[in-house]
């Protein structure tokens, strides 16, 4: 893929639209399909539809070995996209939907605007990375506007002790998202001319992330109980398309932005999901658009703004 100067920028927020997109749609399927039975579907379906593309795009699917790392990837570089698909995908995963569950849909989306800061501090720590003093501001103005847009708490457990495990779950699951990425950043580093490639990291990243919650999903009881409903043919389409849009397009189009962009910028575009989700389940669920989500977008993008100036 031939580089312009915000090839980063705009597929950083177009995977923040497909994946506000996809939240439509898992949302359609209601609260029937438990995370330990959608985690691992949407996974294969996924890591499927990138294997149709690696095809198609004639990328061989063993890539070239070197032990320098120069002219094909190390046995560090393996290393690295193995453990970004485990801690990144499918640990991180499960834990925050299982801190979802705890604390409900508002607090979470106020806990989901650690993950640039999470990603910047990794990066900082890991990579060297540093923001301009306009991109920080940017990146202000973006978390701000999603604490904004989800102030009005609902849900929240009223035992102490359970809201402070809920709390945990979450930062620990966020932590594990930020720290997965910048892990694989250096890898993505060398992929600035190859889709293929590109897509060929996606999916071997998914993979260990499907196997992941495969074997999560092998042990758990019951699992009679978790499939039961997949029977129902209503909720196909909407859990397909979201799974495609979300785990497949989506995940692409993240993974083309963090290449050609730096993982801090990257990641403070992607924070922008949570107002995409907003104004799409205006859109397409009717769901009420207040002046306070009003506000919250044209913060956010007056965010974005500032951070592609910089």
């Amino acid at each position: 893929m031939e580089n312009f100067k915000y090839t980063g920028e705009i597929f950083s927020l177009l995977s923040a639209v497909f994946w506000g997109l996809a939240v439509v749609f898992f949302k359609k399927t209601g609260e029937t399909i438990s995370p330990v039975a959608l985690n691992p579907f949407k996974n294969v379906l996924a890591s499927v539809l990138f294997l149709i593309t690696i095809l198609v795009v004639q990328e061989p699917l063993l890539q070239p070995f070197d032990a320098t790392g120069v002219n094909g990837f190390s046995v560090e570089d393996y290393v690295r996209l193995i453990l970004s698909g485990i801690i990144g995908i499918g640990i991180a995963d499960l834990i925050f939907f299982k801190s979802l569950n705890i604390l409900g849909a508002g607090f979470s989306a106020i806990i989901d605007t650690l993950y640039s800061p999470s990603v910047i501090f990794f990066a900082f720590i890991m990579l060297g990375e540093r923001l301009n003093f306009i991109q920080l501001l940017g990146a202000m103005l973006v978390v701000s506007a999603v604490l904004f847009a989800s102030f009005r708490l609902k849900n929240i457990p009223s035992d102490p002790k359970e809201l402070r495990y809920g709390l945990f779950l979450g930062i620990a699951a966020i932590s594990m998202m930020g720290f997965g990425i910048v892990l694989v950043k250096p890898v993505l580093n060398k992929l600035t001319s190859s889709f293929g490639q590109q897509m060929w990291v996606a999916g071997f990243r998914l993979i260990f992330g499907s196997i992941f919650s495969i074997i999560i999903f092998a042990i758990v009881q019951r699992k009679r109980d978790l499939i039961k409903p997949f029977y129902n043919k209503k909720i196909w389409f909407h859990l397909i398309t979201g799974s495609v849009l979300g785990t497949y397009i989506g995940l692409a189009c993240w993974l083309i932005g963090m290449t050609h962009a730096t993982a801090s910028i990257a990641s403070i575009l992607n924070q922008t999901a949570t107002i995409f989700i907003l104004l799409f389940a205006w859109l397409f669920l009717k769901e009420p658009m207040s002046w306070r989500r009003v506000f919250s977008v044209v913060l956010a993008m007056a965010g974005v703004y500032l951070v592609m100036l910089g």
